[in-house]
């Protein structure tokens, strides 16, 4: 039994507990600050060692500091890949000084974050003068790491912690341990690459053999080959299906077309190709027609620094036995169908123009009149000034100066874009950023903002809605017919022949093509779900154009870890109430498949389950509707017509008056 006992105890020490191997899993991304003592500190992933390290610092000044260093390196050593995040989700250090002149106090603390190649600083100033003689110890959350583009961190790489502090006073330091002093990092992706690389040993030279109908599970780690062989009977189509898992765009494989080698050692023909992303998986269905029987080779290839999973199965079939082609694949033009728009048609409210042309007309009408009225001589003052005069001043405001302002606020302004050019940009913006070229952290940035507007850039759009829908809340929706007259397929096909220099290969779309295509296609449904959904108001408008413009403020994004998505903000939309938004708008399904071949179609599916509370929907003050100078202006065209109206019939009677006194003294005179 002792020697048990000491043999489990051996094991013990040998082998800890203690880790801080960072991985996707709930607290893999916890590092505590653990120490046996000065010369003995590690970042673990469970509290271990002290509770708390100190040191006396026995002759140090202002005119001769002395500096204390920790060194904290990440214990064991990472054993997977794992997706560094943008920023450290919290990191604290409470770290204490005792002297005999200021009491306890904080000093200034300087921490050096190393994560693989990339190093961050961050400075804290020191607390002199602690309330009640306590203080918070240094703190800071979402503090950016400096990781140059490169969120990789591959198996053997390290994370160290340094800090380092001057003294310039005897005394001595205490920095607490045991949950007091921690690193936290929000890891929301990672893979042990040796448990997925099952398919190997496999190469050109030595293939596995197998049946080509059994599903194939393997990973595709960096320049490898990975081969099969299967005997292929008699058929009219031989249809392989590869289906990648999704992980980070810096070491996403190629996903080129696959090596098929035929009985008498020639490659095969290029296949046709049907491309389906789900959520973030990619399945690729490669189809090739009258092969010959026999043995034949399967081979697919990596690039370096990359790595994805996958499984494969084949299929033999006849044409006649079933929707077996991309040929019968059943592709219609897309568009769209109001996935954003949370309010009821019931009840709504038409909208028109504000711009009051009509008024505008019948407003000058009357001027004109009036002014062919006044020239004529009157000897009233009070009917002039009192009456006249303010009538035009009122008419002129409510019927010429208040359209006018509604005609120029309905016009697009020089800094904002209509509808189409919103998507013309968009989608340059997504060419370039789906480059095999662009750096992924710049594809992310890119893809993941709304509409491609970074922090601090504007959104400005011009719309024309033609209804308002009532939500429950009593608020409204604005309906915009232009979306649902998008055709989806079009522009993206269209924006592939604008921008595309390479020619297509037997039918085939390059690889940069197929990228965009499918990339673009679920982030312009993404855009414009936003878009709609936050096209909310309080009250029903004036007029049919909106003006939607807004400066763009950087947020937590949702959606896939190579494309994220909804990652800017309007500025006036709280974060967490921007965070709710996204949870209740995001598809449970988004499906895009795109035939590549004889023909180039796209097909969308998308589910969205989620029953949204209208009171998630956020009022922004970037709707700006269109609105005339003045509130009823009707009225004060109105109000401007009678006070003329009245003035010229008292005119009228006073002038009657007048020559009716005219006339009766002309008849005296003559009798007399």
């Amino acid at each position: 039994m002792r020697r048990f006992t000491a043999i489990l105890l051996l094991c013990i020490l040998a082998f800890p507990i203690a880790s801080a191997a960072i991985d996707s899993e709930e607290g893999g991304g916890e590092l505590w600050f653990s120490c046996n003592d000065i010369d003995d500190c590690s970042l673990t992933e469970f509290h271990t060692g002290e509770s708390s390290i100190s040191g006396t610092v026995n002759s140090a000044s202002p005119l001769s500091p002395e500096t204390i260093f920790i060194e904290l390196p990440m214990m064991p050593m990472q054993t997977e890949i794992a997706l560094i995040p943008d920023v450290i989700k919290e990191l604290q250090v409470d770290l204490r000084y005792q002297d005999d002149i200021i009491g306890l106090s904080r000093p200034d603390l300087t921490v050096t974050v190393i994560i693989a190649q990339s190093t961050t600083v961050i400075e804290f100033e020191g607390d002199s003068n602690p309330v009640d003689g306590t203080s918070d110890p240094h703190h800071v959350e979402d503090e950016p790491i400096e990781h140059g583009g490169d969120r990789l961190f591959w198996p053997d790489e390290e994370i160290r912690i340094l800090l380092q502090f001057d003294v310039e006073r005897p005394g001595t330091w205490q920095l607490n341990l045991r949950g007091s002093s921690f690193m936290m990092l929000d890891i929301i992706w990672s893979e042990d690459v040796d448990s997925r690389d099952v398919d190997e040993p496999s190469s050109d030279s030595s293939p596995q053999v197998t049946d080509l109908e059994t599903v194939h599970y393997g990973a595709l780690v960096e320049d490898d080959r990975d081969c099969w062989t299967f005997d292929v009977d008699d058929h009219e189509l031989l249809r392989i299906t590869f289906v990648w898992e999704e992980v980070p765009s810096e070491i996403e494989q190629t996903h080129g077309q696959p090596d098929l080698i035929l009985p008498d050692r020639r490659l095969a023909p290029t296949p046709e190709l049907e491309t389906e992303v789900t959520n973030g998986e990619t399945r690729m269905t490669w189809q090739w027609r009258a092969l010959p029987t026999g043995e034949y080779d399967f081979c697919i290839g990596g690039r370096l620094n990359a790595f994805q999973p996958y499984q494969w199965v084949g299929l033999i079939a006849f044409e006649g036995l079933g929707p077996t082609s991309p040929e019968e694949f059943d592709y219609s033009s897309w568009q769209w169908e109001g996935f954003g728009m949370k309010a009821e048609e019931f009840g709504a409210s038409e909208l028109n123009a504000a711009s009051g042309m009509m008024a505008l007309i019948l407003s000058l009408a009357i001027l004109l009149g009036l002014v062919i009225e006044i020239k004529q001589d009157t000897t009233s003052k009070p009917i002039r000034y009192g009456i006249f005069v303010p009538g035009v001043l009122v008419l002129l405001l409510g019927g010429v100066v208040s359209p006018l302002w509604a005609i120029s606020g309905e016009v697009q302004s020089s800094d904002e874009m209509s509808l189409d050019e919103l998507i013309d940009t968009r989608l340059d913006q997504l060419w370039h950023a789906s480059h095999p070229g662009t750096p992924a952290s710049s594809r992310a940035l890119h893809v993941g903002a709304t509409f491609g507007m970074l922090d601090g850039e504007t959104l400005s759009v011009r719309l024309e809605a033609d209804s308002a829908w009532p939500l429950e809340d009593g608020r409204w929706q604005l309906h915009i017919p232009a979306f649902y007259e998008l055709d989806f397929e079009s522009l993206i096909f269209a924006k592939v022949a604008q921008k595309s220099t390479n020619r297509p290969v037997d039918d085939m779309l390059d690889s940069h093509s197929r990228t965009f295509i499918l990339l673009a296609a679920r982030t312009l449904m993404l855009d414009l779900l936003m878009l709609e959904a936050l096209l909310v108001v309080d009250d029903v408008p004036d007029s049919n154009i909106i003006h939607f413009k807004t400066e763009m403020k950087k947020s937590g994004s949702l959606g896939l870890i190579q494309d994220p998505t909804w990652g800017t903000r309007p500025i006036d939309i709280p974060e967490g109430r921007w965070r709710l938004m996204q949870d209740n708008l995001y598809p449970n399904l988004i499906s895009i498949t795109m035939l590549d071949g004889d023909k180039d179609d796209l097909e969308f599916r998308i589910k969205i389950d989620n029953e949204i509370d209208h009171n998630l929907l956020f009022s922004s003050d970037s709707v700006q509707p269109a609105e005339p100078l003045l509130e009823s202006q009707y009225l004060w065209i109105i109000g401007g017509i009678s006070l003329i109206v009245l003035g010229t019939i008292m005119e009228n009677k006073r002038r009657t008056k007048a020559k009716q006194i005219l006339n009766r003294l002309v008849a005296e005179n003559m009798w007399d």
